[in-house]
């Protein structure tokens, strides 16, 4: 912090101090910056009054001392402590300070006759503080900052101690603080050091728990003072009862130590502690991609993973940073083993190993999800004792989830329960997306499939065999021909008066109003979706090829998908997790995983008469004869037919209440590990309940869901066609 100092001299008669000479005055180099400085002996008084000017740029309130010196500034040895006035603490800069001095209490008797006086002004406070501690350990001087902790062995011998500056005694030269300086060095300041230890059983609020201490016959008892001990030596052996020669536990060891100065001041009570750790950290290590070169028994690489459905149970080796299969068991192994610094206390006890798992999941529609499992138990002794190098070794195994990066964390523990402060870490990825195998259009329901299972991924349309032909349907009033859509049922399409949009319904009580009611005929088509989980990730049951999708029908003449047509959501952007409640419309073949769509087409009545005739009719019967109102009607009813297309996306996962039922949870456990080593058969590690103990969470694995080809839709064209008593009508345009 900055000082300043400002002298002045003036010839005064005093009384009982004959004059006091103060010289002219000089600035500090540094701020704040004392002027103008003047003293004046009042007559037939002791009392001297002194005025000064101090500035400070940062306008902070200062701490203003008074100094005398006898012999016209070359020595100051006395600080003017009877002093009232703009003096002490807390000053504020200005202009015109004053303080009151009564020079007969700080020099009773004295007759001199060249004095001076110092002005001194600091923005620093006043009160000492530590400047370092230091340690000595194995012949190792460590110096550690106030308020850092710093650790030492267990059961080391070591030595403590500390180092203070005191600034209320700038301004005072060395011949002063000799005279009353008694603690080594002598011209610091400093009058002494106290220091209070834990673990000997006294109460700070009932007792004085300070040392050093020297007995005192008056009370009886001993009291504790300011002394020269400026270090201590802690033999750390357990050879005595007195904390300087017991063996320290593991953990922090709190110290106080205070100062005084030769001012009278002591380190402010928020200041005196430190502390010091005893013990230090174990270490860890996570095999990445190796053998354990500390139990060369031990031949196994790790991490692996497992297949949850794999009958061999196949050990497949990875490294952190890659991205394994959904649906596995992993296993890593970390190696720990105690800090050679720590004396050893039981020499049969092994370092073992504990961890804990955090996830951060992508969710399916943006964000994400983080979790994380407790720490798991550490073992009574570790798998793996120890071997080269003192290291011990342990494994620990748990369940993976989809679209997740998962972090497995291990910490060594020592004899002492202490685990490594800084957990050895490996990351990797989980999850490898579905894809899309065809999207096969047909004009019946109950046709077959042209494709197996084992169609190849739809990389580029253009080449894939399911590609290769754009089907073109037929609807004709009978939907007897081979390529015609077959017909369902009679029914009608509602147009509403207002928005023109359409509904196609077999109840139309009390529709008429709002509504244009056109009779028409219900056919429909089928479209199936094939598509099949990442090998390395699928399930065995063909139920679960494909968990998913998202899809849309659309047409040429109806670009906003205004008709809701397909079997499920008909929209790209809601995912279809399986049949609707009412079974209608949507197929999931238990037997084959493939999904089924009844696509609806309805046909006005009027339409197989020839798209001029209909329209004639509109005008008549719907519109009053007015062209663009039935133009309106025509269009809203005819924009099936022509060219359409079928937008097809893959998805992963399902979700829980869906038909048909299907593994659709992750759940992860408290210990990390699983609880169980097995599942009863017919369950497995997805289950939407799933009774075990120790879950800790479970996540819906729908926000968890991977896209095939990146969230980009595979497009099948199609083509539909109205046979009518005029020709083939297909609509040109929206």
């Amino acid at each position: 912090m900055l000082k300043s100092i400002q002298k002045i001299s003036a010839a005064v008669l005093v009384l009982a101090l004959a004059s006091l000479l103060v010289p002219a005055m000089a600035r500090a180099e540094s701020a704040p910056v004392v002027s103008n400085v003047q003293a004046v002996q009042r007559s037939d008084s002791y009392i001297v009054d002194i005025t000064y000017d101090v500035a400070d740029l940062d306008g902070d309130f200062l701490w203003v001392s008074a100094f005398f010196s006898p012999d016209g500034g070359a020595t100051w040895p006395t600080r003017c402590a009877a002093v009232s006035g703009d003096v002490g603490l807390g000053v504020p800069p200005g202009i015109g300070r004053s303080l009151q001095w009564d020079a007969r209490q700080d020099l009773p008797g004295e007759t001199l006759s060249s004095c001076s006086i110092r002005i001194v002004a600091s923005d620093e406070s006043p009160w000492p503080r530590f400047e370092y501690f230091w340690h000595v350990a194995d012949g190792d001087s460590v110096a550690f900052a106030p308020g850092v902790s710093d650790t030492i062995g267990f059961g080391q011998p070591f030595r403590l101690g500390w180092q203070a500056v005191a600034p209320s005694v700038a301004g005072l030269d060395a011949m002063m603080l000799a005279a009353f300086d008694s603690v080594f060095p002598f011209d610091d300041g400093l009058m002494g050091y106290k220091y209070d230890l834990p673990f000997d059983n006294c109460v700070p609020l009932i007792a004085d728990c300070w040392r050093p201490r020297w007995y005192d016959s008056a009370s009886g008892d001993s009291v504790s003072y300011f002394g020269a001990v400026q270090s201590l030596s802690f033999s750390n052996d357990n050879t005595g009862t007195d904390p300087l020669s017991m063996l320290l536990p593991s953990g922090s060891l709190p110290l106080k130590v205070n100062a005084v100065d030769v001012n009278g001041f002591e380190i402010a009570e928020y200041l005196q502690s430190m502390s010091v750790v005893v013990n230090f950290d174990p270490e860890t290590i996570i095999l990445n991609g190796e053998q354990d070169w500390a139990h060369p028994s031990d031949s196994e690489v790790y991490p692996y993973y497992i297949r949850l459905d794999d009958p061999a149970q196949v050990h497949q080796p990875f490294v952190a940073g890659d991205r394994i299969p959904d649906r596995t068991y992993v296993v890593v192994k970390a190696l720990g083993r105690d800090d050679a610094r720590d004396r050893i206390q039981d020499p049969s006890h092994q370092v073992s190993v504990t961890g804990y798992l955090e996830g951060l999941r992508d969710n399916t529609f943006g964000g994400q999800f983080s979790f994380q499992t407790d720490s798991s138990l550490p073992g009574e002794s570790p798998t793996w004792a120890a071997g080269v190098d003192g290291w011990s070794a342990d494994t620990l195994g748990f369940l993976t989830g989809p679209s997740t990066e998962f972090t497995i964390n291990m910490q060594a523990t020592d004899e002492h329960g202490r685990r490594d402060g800084t957990p050895a870490s490996l990351s990797f990825d989980v999850g490898y997306p579905p894809c899309v195998q065809c999207v096969e259009v047909l004009p019946k329901s109950s046709m077959l499939s042209a494709w197996n299972d084992d169609l190849e991924c739809v990389d580029d349309p253009a080449s894939h065999p399911c590609f290769q032909q754009t089907p073109e349907m037929r609807i004709s009033l009978s939907g007897a021909g081979d390529d015609d859509l077959e017909y369902f049922q009679a029914s009608y399409m509602l147009v509403n008066k207002q928005t023109h949009l359409v509904e196609v319904t077999d109840d139309i009580v009390g529709q008429e109003l709002d509504h244009y009611v056109i009779p028409a005929r219900l056919y429909r088509m089928s479209v199936l979706l094939h598509g099949m989980d990442d090998p390395r990730e699928s399930w065995a049951e063909n139920l679960r090829r494909m968990m998913a999708w998202r899809y849309q029908v659309d047409y040429d003449c109806d670009p906003f998908n205004l008709i809701k047509d397909g079997g499920g959501n008909d929209d790209l952007l809601v995912p279809t997790l399986g049949e609707p409640a009412d079974g209608v419309g949507l197929d999931i073949d238990p037997a084959t995983g493939l999904w089924r769509l009844q696509v609806e087409v309805a046909v006005p009545d009027l339409l197989f008469n020839g798209p001029d005739q209909y329209l004639l009719l509109l005008t008549f019967l719907h519109a009053d004869n007015g062209p663009e109102l039935a133009q309106a009607i025509f269009d809203a009813t005819t924009r099936q037919f022509g060219d359409g297309t079928i937008r097809a996306i893959a998805m992963d996962q399902t979700d829980c209440g869906i038909l048909p039922p299907r593994p659709a949870r992750y759940h992860y456990f408290s210990g990390v590990r699983p609880s169980v080593s097995s599942l009863p058969a017919g369950q497995t590690w997805r289950d939407c309940n799933l009774f075990v103990p120790g879950i800790k969470g479970s996540l819906t694995l729908k926000n968890g869901s991977m896209f095939s080809n990146g969230g980009a839709p595979v497009v099948r064209p199609f083509r539909l066609i109205v046979e009518t008593s005029a020709g083939d009508f297909a609509c040109s345009g929206p």
